[in-house]
């Protein structure tokens, strides 16, 4: 509604993906250039990770069309219930035909299809977005999958997208045989504070007709404040300014045009909290009424018997003074070691049988 009143052909901070609208921070950057290095020597596991909404998935998205002249690319994203569901979707986005509908059928088919390409000189990548919402049966197809290969050289490439937890998961103990083959991992980080004022300035340039709207220093540094360098939540901050303008007549975006529009959408926010606990709250109160109830007719049972029928309280004895404790020891707690993916470095994890490397000196 505030196209028209701002001089813009389209919504500048809209939320669905556009290739267009990429813009490429630090961490972007260098993410791609993880890519780049993992499909150039044909690493059989990449995983790239960030929060939800720091532009992961449009990242890999874009860079798996920019591949097109040398490879053949798919990107599987939405949910993948089992492992015969993951094998269907990417014959179908290769266009690969099996005779059957087995898993082996379509291992078959698959198979064959990536030895044509590797006889034309091609190779072959998959994108799985949201990876870290797989079932751990479905990682393990992902794991088979990536062990058709010749005798030289992987036949096929796989790179998961997921949120940071991703790599925990593919530390634990059930997926250590998958996990121990990712060679190239990054994890994506938010946006600085002169990051955000160009993704905003992008943003605009993009969708103004005319010159683009201008958001002052300062507006910029609120919106940096309240998203955290998050381009998904710069995006529903610059729509929310934007309307707030829009309602006041104000052209440009100052302070307290930003401060009044961020301050009303944090209320809603917290306004919708309540909603969503409302049916909990009822369901606790009505558990705690129920067992209130049951203590008070408990109670009213008791005191409601013949004097005769109650149980006798057993009769007073002398206690005895406990022995005093005997004090213990303590051993310090060492806290375990967990993979984790550092930005830029996949570090690897501690040999089995690792000690620390103090030691205890014994007193003589």
């Amino acid at each position: 509604m505030f196209l028209k009143f701002f001089g813009l052909k389209d919504s500048p901070f809209k939320l669905v993906f556009d290739p267009a609208c990429l813009f490429m921070g630090r961490h972007h950057e260098e993410a791609a250039a993880h890519l780049r290095y993992a499909v150039a020597e044909g690493e059989g596991f990449t995983v790239i990770t960030g929060d939800r909404g720091v532009g992961k998935s449009t990242l890999c998205r874009v860079f798996a069309g920019s591949v097109a002249a040398e490879a053949e690319a798919a990107f599987i994203s939405g949910p993948v219930a089992t492992a015969r569901e993951l094998l269907q979707r990417i014959s179908r986005e290769f266009g690969v035909r099996s005779e059957g509908e087995t898993t082996k059928d379509l291992i078959d088919a698959l198979n064959e299809f990536l030895m044509q390409q590797r006889v034309a000189g091609r190779k072959v990548v998959v994108f799985i977005d949201d990876a870290q919402a797989l079932a751990p049966e479905v990682l393990e197809q992902v794991r088979l999958i990536s062990n058709l290969e010749t005798t030289r050289d992987k036949l096929i490439q796989m790179v998961l997208i997921g949120e940071p937890e991703l790599m925990k998961l593919l530390g634990s103990r059930e997926l250590r045989q998958m996990g121990q083959r990712v060679s190239v991992c990054y994890e994506i980080g938010p946006l600085t504070e002169a990051e955000t004022a160009a993704y905003i300035q992008h943003r605009l340039s993009l969708a103004s007709a005319g010159p683009p709207v201008r958001f002052e220093p300062a507006a910029v540094h609120r919106i940096f404040q309240h998203s955290g360098g998050n381009p998904r939540r710069i995006n529903i901050a610059g729509n929310a300014v934007l309307s707030a303008a829009f309602k006041a007549g104000q052209k440009e975006i100052d302070a307290g045009i930003t401060q009044a529009a961020l301050r009303v959408e944090q209320r809603d926010d917290r306004a919708g909290a309540p909603v969503a606990m409302a049916g909990h709250r009822k369901r606790v109160w009505a558990a705690a009424a129920g067992c209130g109830v049951l203590l008070a007719a408990a109670a009213a049972f008791v005191a409601l018997r013949p004097a005769g029928e109650r149980p006798a309280l057993p009769a007073e004895t002398e206690v005895s003074a406990p022995p005093a404790a005997v004090p213990r020891t303590r051993r310090p707690a060492h806290r375990p070691r967990t993979q984790s993916c550092a930005r830029g470095r996949c570090p690897a994890p501690a040999p089995k049988g690792a000690r620390n490397g103090t030691r205890r000196r014994r007193s003589r």
